[in-house]
């Protein structure tokens, strides 16, 4: 994708920030929550067959998305980077 249109997917993703050449998103949540939220977010992964880096943070959980093959961003990151949002929205109004 190009710098615009990476702009532009951002202007639509929440959360979300261009660094190096990955989405990455910082959630804040309770050292219970991670397991389950990975797993989550990992299920959506899996029907994409594209797959985050999950990292466990100090304040909670980081997703990092990039496409290796491209060596930066593509559609299906931002396809992605939705989904992850969709189950993150959901989680808040559950526990909300």
């Amino acid at each position: 994708m190009t710098n615009d249109e990476i702009d532009t997917a951002l202007a639509a993703l929440e959360g979300w920030r261009l660094e190096e050449d990955a989405l990455v998103r910082d959630i804040a949540i309770t050292p219970d929550s991670y397991r389950w939220l990975s797993e989550a977010v990992m299920n959506e992964a899996n029907a994409l067959d594209h797959h985050p880096e999950i990292e466990r943070t100090p304040e909670g959980i980081r997703f990092r998305l990039w496409t290796h093959s491209e060596g930066g961003v593509t559609a299906k990151d931002v396809e992605l980077a939705a989904h992850i949002d969709h189950v993150i929205d959901g989680a808040a109004r559950d526990r909300g």
